[in-house]
């Protein structure tokens, strides 16, 4: 026998189960969200979190059930199957509950055994927004989504709903013939709701009202405006306001009713609105124990609306299987005294159809047979008489109503604790493997997994900086940028550009050593050494070149140290391009150097620190380093060189280093010097220039060099070497003021000698500045050399670690948020650790 007390212990049971269901289901979200959806690990989680998911549903139901300490029996069917006149039969009472030809019931009655003279009734109204929901099928009908405009309903309204309605379908809504059932059904409703709106309004969310009666008849009276939707006995005049109605609770004496027994009188779910059909799942889903499915066997089989109510009450509560709760009544059976033209009769083919559903409590009755009694004559009265093997006739009522009080006594109690039970079992079952499952995703989890997903994230990100799928990939940006930067950089323009800046030096160093060449400083020289008496001209002419000799040889350095400094400008632009223009997704590179003033200081000091191991940076400080050792090998060869010659006053040294010299020029094609002007466009470029250029016919170099031809005779190479037309072989000395004796030695010869080497070597300079194969060679070369470390593969690769390292900084977001999931991985391994031992 069950009890209440029964009933809430188990809820009470189910409660604490379904909590630790609702932790169980949360772990598996959890430790599912650290995978894709597609790897092994998520599919069994995600099995498992839906199994929970199923089993918290089914025990949530059970435990809502089980709270109530009661057992409420459902009356469920179509409209006008007779549900409210059994129900009232039922209770002896025909005319309790409303019961007419026409749709009859809106509000769901819900009756409990009271004390002996007690006839009472509760009110229960809708709140605004519960009400909306259960008109809002009417105005979908009509105009879909206009149901927020419900409480503006009135004429107005309604002639609008009719023209959206008219402008969707192309018809009228009251067109019989083109408009649905349910359509005309919705107009006609929204009719009446708009006559009546305002007693609704005034109801909705008003305070449950209590009606008291000294007798039956007089209750029954009294809660018919709250439950039939017209007054049929006062010209079918709509009841103001019973529309906002929800439930009516009827307190009354009932004959032979069990303590803690409620009945309840849902509405018909083939209702035109939505409401009904809400009401009743609601009711099945939340409420109701017991069911008993009403259906008239005027049409025995089961049409489509009735399936799919079955199956409502199968999903409402999966713990008891249908079949164990449900019971059958057919009603009007004695409306028919003859079988069908197929000899069936139509109750025994009703009972037929629900034993094919695995329906086994079907109860044939007679609500006529129920309150005047059996007819014995009637062919039906004998046939039911034996389908419920009974010696005397019977109207079937006496029969279900002892079916159910058996099953309250003997079943209930045996089907809740095994609900019970199952569900605790199938939990048991889910703890177990779910223990397993996370017990392999916490190994899992660990820092190398982490790390991994960081790698694998910036393997996807790189793949769209060097394909360039991102609208700012770096890659292609930086590629394109240095491309446009290196054609400008070996341009005609560039190379005369650097020319100039050359000839200007040179210009400096060809006025600083002829200003220097002067009698008065040859007599100096004369008066330095330590027998000026004894000095002859060849002496002082070794001092004096000695003199230019070291002038020189700091001149041709600081005009190596001006094209260093100019490729190193230049590299300092093309890595503008690429760390200051060049974007990728969050910013540019240059947010990644320390501070400084130049970007090389900066490369420099970030590749001294270490910061980025192997790292396109040091690379790149490497190739930069390669750039100057070049130019100052350079600087000091031709520097050495120049001093040689300089230095050359025996003939036979004098010889062999002019044949060098004569090599040198050889090399850049010197001996095709007078086609050079004509198609030299850098030649063109500096002439346009203020440059000082002398004797640019004798100087000047073609772009390309030349095949390297060698020369005749050293008078030859003299020839191509004598100075400059504008620039006199031996100028005569500026008069100075007598300030000692006259200078008896004339040094013009000396000097003319000296001069002519000056401005042979200075011819020289001018031609290799300009030349492409000498000091611009080595500036390109630079500038080519940088670009290609960051070009070819090596330079990719080294790219691609330094952004590996700096991921972070580039990715903040990307990566933050990996860093984040790992400690919540940490946090949620511990809580299971803990949940698990705990229990």
């Amino acid at each position: 026998m069950w009890s209440p007390d029964s009933r809430r212990q188990r809820a009470g049971e189910l409660k604490s189960l379904g909590d630790r269901i609702t932790r169980y289901r949360q772990l598996t979200e959890r430790f599912g969200s650290y995978f894709t959806a597609e790897s092994d690990r998520a599919r069994d989680l995600a099995t498992l979190r839906h199994r929970f998911e199923d089993l918290q549903e089914r025990a949530s139901h059970r435990q809502r059930r089980l709270a109530k300490g009661v057992v409420k029996i459902g009356v469920v069917g179509l409209e006008k199957q007779g549900k409210s006149a059994f129900l009232s039969a039922w209770l002896q009472c025909e005319k309790l509950l409303p019961s007419e030809a026409e749709r009859c019931t809106w509000s769901t009655t819900v009756v409990e055994p009271g004390p002996e003279g007690t006839f009472q009734a509760i009110v229960e109204y809708y709140a605004k927004d519960e009400f909306q929901q259960r008109i809002a099928s009417y105005f979908d009908a009509l105009e879909p989504g206009s149901a927020v405009r419900w409480e503006g309903l009135n004429g107005a309204e309604l002639a609008r709903l009719r023209g959206a309605y008219r402008a969707r379908t192309g018809h009228e809504v009251d067109d019989h013939d083109r408009s649905s059932r349910r359509d005309v059904a919705a107009w006609a409703e929204l009719q009446d709701i708009a006559t009546s709106l305002g007693e609704i309004k005034a109801r909705l969310g008003h305070a449950p009202a209590t009606l008291t009666a000294g007798s039956l008849d007089e209750l029954a009276e009294l809660i018919r405006p709250y439950i039939a939707l017209k007054d049929t006995r006062a010209g079918n005049r709509p009841y103001a306001g019973v529309r906002a109605v929800k439930v009516v609770t009827v307190v009354i004496p009932v004959r032979g009713a069990m303590p803690g027994v409620v009945l309840m009188d849902l509405p018909g779910i083939d209702a035109p609105s939505d409401k009904a059909r809400r009401d009743t799942e609601e009711a099945l889903a939340d409420e109701v124990d017991v069911t008993i499915f009403v259906k008239d066997i005027t049409r025995p089989s089961l049409v489509q609306q009735e399936l799919e109510l079955l199956r409502a009450m199968q999903r409402a509560d999966r713990s008891i299987k249908l079949h164990d709760r449900l019971f059958v009544v057919l009603t009007k059976v004695d409306l028919f005294d003859h079988p069908d033209e197929n000899g069936n009769w139509h109750w025994a083919l009703a009972v037929r159809n629900f034993k094919d559903q695995a329906i086994d409590r079907v109860f044939p009755y007679s609500k006529v047979w129920a309150h005047q009694g059996v007819d014995p004559r009637h062919p039906v009265a004998r046939q039911v008489q034996d389908y419920y093997n009974q010696t005397q006739p019977v109207s079937g009522l006496d029969q279900l109503q002892a079916a159910i009080g058996r099953y309250l006594s003997d079943e209930l109690e045996r089907l809740d604790a095994e609900s019970v039970a199952a569900i605790r079992k199938e939990f048991s079952e889910l703890e177990t493997a779910l223990r397993g499952a996370l017990v392999t995703v916490k190994e899992t989890l660990n820092e190398q997994e982490f790390e991994r997903r960081k790698e694998q994230l910036f393997d996807e990100l790189w793949e769209h900086i060097v394909a360039g799928e991102d609208a700012r990939g770096l890659l292609p940006t930086i590629k394109s940028n240095l491309s446009h930067f290196l054609d400008h950089e070996v341009s005609d323009e560039q190379r005369a550009a650097r020319a100039a800046r050359a000839n200007l030096r040179i210009g400096e160093i060809r006025r600083d050593l002829l200003s220097r060449l002067t009698p008065e400083e040859a007599e100096s020289k004369r008066r330095q050494m330590p027998s000026p008496g004894l000095m002859n001209e060849s002496a002082v002419e070794i001092e004096v070149r000695n003199q230019m000799r070291e002038r020189c040889a700091a001149r041709v350095l600081g005009m190596g140290e001006d094209f260093r400094d100019s490729a190193r400008e230049s590299i300092e632009r093309m890595l503008g391009e690429m760390f200051v223009r060049a974007e990728y997704q969050g910013g540019r590179l240059e947010m990644l150097l320390p501070p400084g003033q130049t970007l090389l200081s900066r490369i420099d000091a970030m590749g001294r620190a270490g910061q980025v191991s192997e790292s396109v940076l040091r690379y790149q400080n490497r190739e930069l380093a390669k750039a100057d050792v070049a130019f100052e090998v350079l600087s000091r060869y031709f520097a050495r060189q120049v001093i040689d010659i300089l230095d050359a006053t025996d003939p036979a040294d004098r010889e062999l280093r002019l044949r060098e010299l004569a090599g040198l020029e050889q090399f850049f094609g010197m001996d095709i010097a007078d086609k050079a002007t004509r198609s030299d466009p850098l030649g063109s470029a500096m002439a346009a220039t203020s440059v000082p250029m002398s004797a640019p016919t004798a100087t000047s170099f073609p772009v390309q060099p030349a095949e390297m031809k060698p020369t005749s005779t050293v008078s030859n190479l003299m020839d191509r070497f004598k100075p400059k037309p504008d620039a006199p072989s031996a100028p005569a000395p500026a008069a100075r003021p007598p300030a000692a004796p006259p200078i008896p030695r004339d040094w013009s010869k000396m000097l003319g000698r000296v001069r002519t080497d000056v401005e042979r070597i200075s011819n020289f300079l001018e031609a290799l500045a300009k030349h492409p194969r000498g000091l611009q060679k080595y500036h390109e070369e630079a500038v080519r050399t940088v670009h290609a470390s960051w070009l070819d593969r090596e330079g990719e690769q080294s790219l691609r670690r330094w952004a590996r390292s700096e991921c972070s900084r580039i990715w903040p977001d990307r990566f933050a948020a990996i860093d984040s999931e790992a400690k919540r991985a940490r946090d949620d391994v511990r809580a299971l650790e803990e949940l698990f031992g705990a229990t």
